[in-house]
């Protein structure tokens, strides 16, 4: 067999790994593909009395390849000073204000570019936006950056009349977006400001018209905001903007002062005029409220004394001090506070004086004096006519500094209104202290609401008088008995009598008389079982000429055997504002009796007790809310219990329903009183 024969490789075969090798040695950089389109560029303009603006920007970008590591931005304003603190941020993060996956960025003004453009003009100023790290990935950000610039300086606010013309020239981008935004935010001004719409000159003797704009404005106390919005930005053209604005906006703001600064101002510069008369003027004011204020203090407390004296207790002042030094330290205090309020810049101090004022001027409640005699002396009930019992009793007289009197509310609202008067000469100067000034109206409350009539021991033979009045009134409105109600027993009506005594035919020419007649009796009858005798009873002690307590009576014209009296009386028990009424019901049986049989269901909503005489039982009914109207209703309750029902009410069927309703009259007796006890 012949012999193989190796064989070396040819040229062939060497000729690709040449070119394999020539191609690694002289391959370039791999560069990533990056895409980015502008989708929006909301743009706020802040702009200040001087004419100086904050510009800032958020540029929303689609990026798509990447990473994007740097923007430029054309077309930015010529003066611009970058702030600090610009990002990126992406899109769904800007929504929800969140900067937790921000990227920093690095702004940078280019150097001018002397290179004319393709039609000839200049090219815009531009700027550089460089992102920090490995740039912005594939997506949608929002890149915020901010600079100012100055308006006036460069001639972009113009006056014109009462008017000044804001216009500004936005960035250029080579993609057009969507729904333009502009926010520019003015100091406030009286007119209110608006789109430019007048026509813009272009490059020939032809004008422009201005493009469509939709506006919207906000108005503050410091600041108006217009708001507005074009619908599209055009490709590789400049968004010019132009607003009128109120003149005024742009002049320089007086020197801020506060209140109390300008007050004293004023005042400086009064006294600088006129010293001597401004100090006369200051010092006879305060003379004057001193000796107003110290003297409604010491006759407060005269006035006090005096009707509590006479009441049987000890008046309580607030601050436990003789009343000569607690009267003029009223008024010092006062006249200090007043004027600590008006002089200061905070009104803390002038505050503190004018309560210490307020507390020296008031009183506590009375305490009764609880001495050996407290207990009342043995008496004797007498009844008297309810005119007289219940009549208004005289107005208490000499009584000025009070305002549950006519005199106390006369004297109130002319101090009142002289106060008004002052508050209102100073808000011309101060609003602020004017507030302050209102306020000290406290200092004449507590003169004229603490220590008043109410407030002192109530007399139980002349408080009442109002509520035991109201009380009878609605018991007789209940029962529907009339106030003036005729006490006699009804007579039957002639046709009614005369019927039985005719003859059998006479009767019957007339169907139906007797009838009519029997049940118009029974109605009567029925009216006549619910009249009342409504009197008052007083109670005079022995040795005495004067009465210690009222109680009104009740007795039902015909009562059940047993009944003695049904008394509502109130019972005052000291409150922190003074005494309150607490009324109760007495309804007196004798044990045994059908009129306490009738009243048995009732006694279990009461108390029961021996009454003042020997053989009497008391119920006492107290309602749940001490008002006339629950009084009253366990007052026309017992009333309907004890009365007797009309005579002659069951003998037909016709007449049972009388006689029904009478039998269960205190069956929605008893429901009254549970409701009201």
């Amino acid at each position: 067999m012949p012999s193989r024969i190796a064989r070396r490789p040819g040229p062939a075969l060497l000729l690709p790994f040449l070119a394999a090798l020539v191609t690694i040695a002289f391959a370039l950089p791999a560069r990533a593909w990056v895409e980015v389109h502008v989708a929006g560029d909301d743009v706020r303009l802040a702009i200040d009395r001087a004419g100086a603006a904050t510009v800032e920007h958020k540029v929303t970008l689609k990026i798509s390849g990447g990473p994007l590591r740097a923007l430029d931005i054309q077309g930015v304003d010529p003066d611009a000073q970058l702030d600090q603190g610009s990002y990126a941020v992406p899109l769904k993060a800007a929504e929800a204000s969140s900067l937790a996956s921000a990227t920093p960025v690095e702004i940078e003004l280019l150097p001018p570019d002397v290179r004319p453009r393709a039609d000839g003009t200049l090219r815009p100023p531009a700027l550089r936006a460089r992102f920090d790290g490995k740039g912005l990935s594939r997506g949608v950000f929002v890149l915020f950056f901010r600079y100012r610039t100055d308006l006036v300086k460069r001639g972009l606010i113009q006056k014109d009349g009462p008017s000044s013309r804001v216009a500004w020239t936005g960035p250029l981008w080579d993609d057009g977006y969507d729904s333009a935004r502009l926010t520019v935010e003015l100091p406030a001004a009286p007119d209110e400001p608006r789109v430019d719409e007048a026509p813009e000159a272009g490059d020939g003797a032809e004008a422009l018209a201005a493009p469509m704009t939709l506006s919207t404005l906000r108005r503050s106390l410091d600041k108006d905001e217009l708001e507005l919005l074009r619908p599209y930005a055009p490709k590789g053209e400049p968004l010019r903007w132009a607003v009128r604005a109120d003149a005024r906006a742009f002049q320089p703001a007086p020197a801020a002062t506060t209140p109390a600064a300008d007050t004293l101002g004023r005042l400086a510069d009064a006294a600088a005029a006129s010293p001597d008369r401004s100090r006369t003027v200051y010092l006879a004011a305060g003379v004057v409220l001193f000796a107003i204020y110290s003297a409604l203090v010491a006759l407060k407390a005269r006035e006090h004394e005096r009707l509590a004296r006479a009441a049987g207790v000890a008046p309580r002042p607030l601050v436990p001090i003789p009343l000569a030094p607690r009267a003029a330290l009223a008024g010092l205090a006062l006249v200090a506070g007043v004027a600590l309020e008006l002089l200061l810049r905070d009104g803390t101090a002038g505050a503190a004086l004018v309560a210490a004022a307020t507390a020296l001027a008031a009183h506590r409640t009375p305490r009764p004096e609880r001495a050996g005699g407290a207990l009342r002396r043995p008496g004797k009930w007498l009844p008297v006519a309810e005119a007289e019992a219940f009549r208004e009793p005289p107005r208490v007289r000499g009584v000025y500094l009070d305002v549950t009197t006519r005199a106390g509310k006369a004297l109130l609202v002319a101090l009142l209104a002289a106060l008004g008067g002052g508050v209102y000469a100073v808000a011309r100067v101060s609003p602020y202290h004017a507030h302050l000034l209102a306020l000290d109206a406290t200092a004449l409350l507590a003169i004229f609401c603490t220590g008043r009539l109410a407030e002192l021991p109530a007399d139980p033979a002349a408080r009442p008088v109002a509520f035991l009045r109201d009380v009878a009134r609605r018991v007789r409105r209940s029962l529907r008995v009339p106030a003036s109600a005729d006490l006699r027993a009804p007579k039957a009506s002639a046709s009614a009598a005369a019927a039985p005594k005719g003859p059998a035919g006479a009767a019957a020419k007339v169907p139906g008389a007797a009838a009519r007649a029997t049940a118009s009796a029974a109605a009567r009858g029925a009216a006549a079982a619910t009249e009342l005798r409504v009197v008052g009873r007083l109670r005079i002690p022995d040795g005495s000429p004067d009465a210690d307590e009222l109680r009104l009576g009740l007795s039902p014209r015909a009562a059940l055997p047993g009944f003695v009296a049904i008394e509502v009386g109130v019972v005052y028990a000291p409150g922190a504002g003074g005494a309150i009424g607490l009324p109760e019901v007495l309804l007196r049986v004798a044990p045994g009796s059908p009129c306490e049989r009738a009243v048995e269901r009732l006694a279990s909503s009461g108390r029961s007790s021996r009454g003042r005489r020997p053989g009497e039982r008391v119920l006492a009914f107290t309602p749940r809310l001490p008002t006339a109207r629950m009084t009253a209703a366990i007052a026309a309750a017992l009333v309907r219990a004890v009365s007797t029902p009309p005579a002659g009410a069951t003998p037909t069927k016709p007449q049972g329903a009388g006689a029904a309703g009478a039998t269960k009259a205190p069956r929605p007796g008893k429901k009254a009183i549970s409701a009201a006890a």
